[in-house]
């Protein structure tokens, strides 16, 4: 009986360090998961909130949480955030903000090849890392943000963008380097310069983003400020159960044809670009759940 009872033992115990074993690579991530380029979340403040791809109930954002393309971030009031991209590149998000991850795309040393983000309300802040703005200034590699009424394609190193849900309209200014402004509704493109900013809005009949012009010290205080006054239709874009976005492609394609800044010939120079898209096209159904 003794010796039945020792050999069952020896055999439970060698059995346990391979079920342990078994446990462990099943809880590694699979190929796809550990190779797929995410923003890691390096600082959070407040109420903020995540919604990952294919899900339907928001989570608390955490520090140190990976966010892949097509998921969604919200921070409301106080709420703020800091993403740091694989090359170092960073994306601030502001308190009553919304953004979709339309695309990240990076290469096997970490080089950027499309980082791209739809902004359904508020105002994200776009820092291009150093290592990555010859890349981007040589359209081998794309920095942009959209909104429903504007693409911003970064070529220098830090944007802002900032989209009211209740007017349609999209402020971008420029602190450093440049940055070729799409307008949706005319389909024409803009260049705007460091301390410059540009207003684009959904109008009946269309009208032309504004002439890119040197900020004034009132409105560079308040687009660059962390806090970020929400306006009567924000609670709604933040709660909406679905966000409508610009398609990757469709960014892609216009960056395409976008100018480089050492080739314009005029302060704002105006190129149409073909085809012409009719946004919104793409929408991502994400049912909100409080």
């Amino acid at each position: 009986m003794t010796t039945g009872r020792r050999k069952n033992v020896r055999v439970g115990l060698g059995v346990l360090p391979l079920l342990g074993l078994l446990v462990i690579i099943a809880g590694w991530p699979t190929g796809a998961e550990a190779q797929q380029p995410a923003a890691v979340v390096a600082s959070v403040t407040g109420r903020v909130e995540v919604l990952p791809k294919g899900q339907t109930a928001w989570q608390p954002v955490q520090l140190g949480m990976r966010v892949v393309e097509e998921d969604q971030m919200r921070a409301f009031p106080g709420g703020n955030a800091e993403l740091r991209l694989p090359d170092g590149s960073t994306l601030v998000v502001a308190e009553n903000s919304r953004f979709v991850v339309t695309k990240l795309d990076y290469g096997p040393r970490n080089e950027m090849r499309a980082a791209i983000f739809h902004l359904a309300a508020g105002k994200l802040r776009g820092i291009v890392a150093k290592a990555a703005l010859a890349l981007v200034q040589a359209r081998q590699s794309i920095f942009a943000i959209t909104t429903p009424t504007a693409v911003a394609a970064v070529r220098g190193t830090t944007v802002y963008a900032v989209f009211d849900p209740t007017t349609n309209e999209t402020v971008v200014l420029v602190t450093d380097g440049v940055a070729f402004i799409r307008d949706f509704c005319t389909s024409q493109i803009v260049e705007v310069l460091a301390g410059q900013a540009t207003t684009l809005s959904l109008t009946t009949p269309c009208q032309p983003a504004s002439a890119p012009a040197r900020a004034t010290p009132a409105q560079m205080a308040q687009i660059t400020a962390a806090a970020h006054a929400a306006t009567p239709g924000t609670a709604a874009a933040l709660n909406a159960p679905t966000v409508t976005v610009v398609p990757a492609d469709a960014v892609m394609v216009t960056v395409q044809f976008l100018p480089p800044a050492a080739a314009a010939e005029a302060a704002t120079p105006v190129i149409v670009v073909t085809p012409i898209l009719t946004p919104p096209s793409v929408s991502e159904a994400t049912p909100f759940q409080p």
